[in-house]
């Protein structure tokens, strides 16, 4: 067997045998979504940190690393005061939440939690649907074949742990996933270390910069609130993260969790940052893209390439168990059925794996759609943000007006400002500000109209 594969064959028997070893319970909503309320901190912590990192995270800050963006501290630093804040300030309210959707409480009737979980799943799927087709596409550069084989692949591994054993089987080889791209990631640092004078000489200056542009976030201010904002919505209005968090066994331990995952998160980002970064003092001729897989390829090494292999295998399928168990739960939580939740994580497998062989087609022809499905969650997150910091600090589930216009704010805010050019960090600042004020307005249009009646 050439040793190219070996790695790869080795990590997927492992994944495949993961529901095997799990203690066999009675199955409820409760615990196959939310592993019967059962994690600690620890279970938690690494498959919260897993779950983010995708593969648009593995090839994503290699190639920032290798640009010299050292000051993506800076948004890291944003990431834990983010999570630091919901979970002193959010994570009470959700957590005391019974349903298995986080959307089913902020809204005062059906239409209105339909409306925003039916927001969220068709957002979730489309940014889902292309982080899962660039794993199979990474995976078809390293191996060869049809990009949709290694999709097809990979969905039935996932779809066979995760929709045997629940959330708990995804948290068991997530936390496997999370050990995989931290030890790859030390891997790579390692065969790249480069000379003392390079660290001293990039690194440091690189660290932060204090421009401040509307254009241009790249820098220490913007980035870190940046970051701080797009924690608040993706740990605190987002399931698929947050689904980690509600399964552990009190509040105290789940706010730990939230709390030290950005910390987590701040340790993976930065290991392949540093990755990109020696990879050019290596080799400074690798291109503007891609530069990660290209060294793995070059380097002819079948040990290095399995690793690599492995490392994006295990960050594919981590967003693709994530995102079959959290949609699925909120599609049964949406249509109110007595049916398995398997069948909702089964349905969900299937649009996920239908729209990452969609992407097959759409990246010959359209690569801006690409990067429009990449950040389609931007779109949402800021109507998301408004909607859960109305509920959490006003204490009042939201009509289908005020949600309405704060979806719509947030989606408008985000549109209108990339067509001007506004850089993301600015950009996530307005749409959750608007979104908020848009949800505000709602309720007094709502209230007013109740008195008048």
């Amino acid at each position: 067997m050439d040793l190219l594969y070996l790695p790869l064959i080795l990590y997927l028997l492992i994944v495949f045998c993961v529901p095997f070893f799990l203690r066999k319970e009675k199955t409820t909503d409760e615990s196959y979504f939310l592993a019967g309320r059962s994690l600690g901190f620890r279970a938690s912590f690494l498959s919260v940190v897993a779950t983010e990192t995708s593969v648009a995270t593995v090839l994503i800050f290699p190639a920032a690393g290798y640009a010299g963006r050292w000051n993506l501290l800076a948004l890291c630093l944003g990431y834990i005061a983010g999570r630091i804040f919901v979970a002193r300030y959010y994570l009470k309210s959700i957590y005391e939440m019974t349903d298995t959707s986080i959307y089913k409480a902020v809204g005062t009737d059906h239409g209105s939690r339909a409306f925003l979980e039916l927001a969220y799943l068709a957002a979730k799927y489309i940014s889902s649907g292309v982080r899962f087709f660039m794993g199979g596409l990474a995976l078809a550069e390293l191996f060869g074949g049809p990009v949709a084989f290694w999709i097809l692949l990979t969905a039935l591994v996932a779809g066979i742990y995760s929709l045997t054993g629940g959330l708990r089987a995804v948290v068991v080889t997530d936390q496997l996933q999370g050990l995989i791209l931290f030890f790859t990631g030390l891997i790579l640092m390692g065969l790249l270390w480069p000379p003392a004078e390079f660290l001293t000489g990039t690194v440091g200056p690189a660290l932060f910069s204090w421009k401040l542009d509307l254009f241009d976030g790249t820098h220490t201010i913007p980035l870190f609130i940046g970051g701080a904002i797009v924690s608040i919505g993706s740990h605190g209005a987002d399931q698929d993260l947050l689904q980690r968090i509600l399964a552990v066994k009190t509040l105290k331990l789940a706010r730990r969790s939230l709390a030290w995952s950005g910390v987590g998160a701040t340790v993976v980002i930065m290991t392949f940052v540093a990755v990109g970064s020696f990879l050019y003092a290596a080799n400074p001729d690798l291109g503007d893209t891609g530069q990660l897989l290209a060294y793995v390829k070059l380097s002819a090494n079948p040990i290095l390439s399995g690793l690599f292999a492995v490392l994006v295998a295990a960050a594919s399928m981590s967003t693709l168990d994530s995102a079959i168990h959290s949609t699925g739960a909120v599609w049964k939580s949406m249509l109110g059925s007595q049916k398995s939740g398997r069948w909702f994580s089964l349905l969900s497998l299937i649009v996920l794996s239908g729209a990452a062989l969609a992407f097959i087609y759409f990246e010959k022809r359209a690569d801006n759609l690409l990067a429009l499905a990449l950040g389609s969650m931007n779109y949402i997150n800021g109507g998301l943000i408004g909607i859960f910091t109305y509920f959490v600090f006003w204490k009042r589930p939201l009509t289908l007006l005020p949600m309405a216009l704060a979806i719509s704010a947030g989606f408008l805010t985000t549109l209108l400002l990339n067509l001007v050019g506004v850089h993301w960090t600015f950009i996530a600042l307005a749409s959750s500000s608007s979104a908020l004020l848009a949800a505000f307005l709602g309720q007094w249009i709502g209230s007013d109209k109740a008195k008048v009646q």
